[in-house]
């Protein structure tokens, strides 16, 4: 018998806004709660059990918190990494609208970037427990990335 995963065929769409943000799973939306200093809520989603993210803009890291683990991905120039579950993962640059987060060298996170955050067309089965979370503090990264680069390129006319 297969195992039951959490995000089985994911689409897995986090959308971030001035005034609301939500989490696109399957094509139904979930909204998501902001808390006092940066937190987001995750909700519970099918054997999801909810969490929180934390983007951390000024140290350029996602802070995760779940039960299936607390997760702090640092993000660096080079050799960007992060532990969940026992092993290492690698976070590749979001550049050309791609998401990859790999392990050994293989994709274990396939996505890319929206004009409102991120939508991943593929979580391995050992990063489902920490998807939703790792989806909302990619894009949260990513429209600030976008918001700080498009202030610097408006800032010269």
């Amino acid at each position: 018998m297969l195992p039951a995963h959490v995000f089985p065929v994911v689409t897995l769409e986090a959308k971030v806004g001035i005034l609301r943000d939500r989490l696109v799973v399957e094509g139904v939306e979930y909204p998501l709660r902001r808390e006092g200093a940066g937190w987001v809520t995750i909700p519970s989603i099918g054997a999801h059990s909810g969490g929180r993210v934390r983007y951390e803009a000024l140290r350029d890291r996602i802070r995760i918190e779940t039960p299936a683990g607390n997760v702090l991905v640092p993000f660096h120039w080079r050799h960007t990494s992060f532990a969940y579950g026992g092993r290492r993962y690698r976070p590749g640059p979001m550049a050309w609208g791609h998401v990859m987060v790999s392990r050994d060298d293989r994709p274990v996170i396939t996505g890319r970037l929206t004009l409102s955050g991120v939508r991943l067309g593929f979580v391995a089965p050992e990063l489902e427990p920490i998807a939703a979370e790792l989806a909302v503090g990619l894009a949260y990264r990513a429209v600030t990335i976008w918001v700080a680069a498009s202030a610097a390129g408006a800032g010269g006319h």
